[in-house]
């Protein structure tokens, strides 16, 4: 895979480079983030509501943490899905939702195209996955289109930190520390890639803006690191 320089152009780019780091992706997250991943999933699975015979939908679903965890801890929705753009991500979070419950499904799907119907989901969680995302403002109509007014959004995904000394320290270790160690163990290119994702995405203000234009209110915002991982819960108003 060629080194990516510049945001990519096509889903197949980001979708290649994840199925090439699929089989290490979770030891890797915990190796590089020393855990702390762990710690985030957790709160934004005490963000998700209840919600009897509701619609629960994980975008960039991964190896599907994020599904398997809200089967478990928030029973009541009628259906548990997670979508991915990566093949042996996929194949993966099928294998490990498979000692959970059949009653999780996956899917190939895109942030951009979900495969639902107009307001038919109840709560939509977005989890390191929207940097990556190759048109943000196409992926956040698709989510209004697809949740039920009323209905929960939680994203949570890394920032470049507001403080200058923090930023500093914050983009040295994820430029010049993330991609040797993640080079180790798997594909460099990718890991040297998901640094620059950075300076592709949104700042979190931005993001905030332009989900409030779109009529979702701002619920709650959760920093955790100096502000480099931000959790961010919206309603679609009604």
């Amino acid at each position: 895979m060629a080194k990516i320089l510049s945001k990519p152009k096509n889903e197949r780019t980001i979708a290649e480079m994840f199925d090439n780091i699929a089989l290490n992706y979770d030891f890797l997250n915990a190796l590089l983030s020393l855990k702390q991943d762990h710690r985030w999933r957790k709160k934004l699975i005490n963000e998700i509501p209840y919600c009897k015979n509701g619609n629960f939908l994980d975008i960039a679903t991964g190896t599907g943490d994020i599904v398997t965890q809200a089967y478990a801890a928030k029973k009541g929705y009628k259906t548990y899905c997670g979508i991915d753009i990566s093949k042996n991500m996929l194949q993966l979070a099928e294998k490990k939702a498979n000692k959970k419950s059949q009653n999780i499904k996956f899917s190939l799907g895109s942030a951009e195209n979900i495969p639902f119907e107009d307001n038919s989901v109840d709560c939509l969680t977005i989890s390191f996955g929207l940097r990556n995302v190759i048109n943000t403002e196409k992926a956040l109509q698709e989510f209004q289109r697809v949740l039920k007014p009323g209905a929960k959004l939680l994203i949570l995904d890394f920032f470049s930190p507001p403080n200058r000394i923090v930023s500093k320290i914050f983009l040295f270790y994820f430029e010049k520390i993330l991609p040797k160690i993640g080079g180790i163990f798997s594909k460099q290119d990718a890991y040297e890639y998901l640094p620059k994702s950075l300076t592709f995405f949104y700042s979190s203000k931005k993001l905030i803006e332009s989900l409030e234009k779109l009529n979702f209110k701002k619920n709650k915002i959760q920093s955790f690191i100096f502000q480099t991982c931000i959790l961010k819960s919206f309603t679609l108003c009604e």
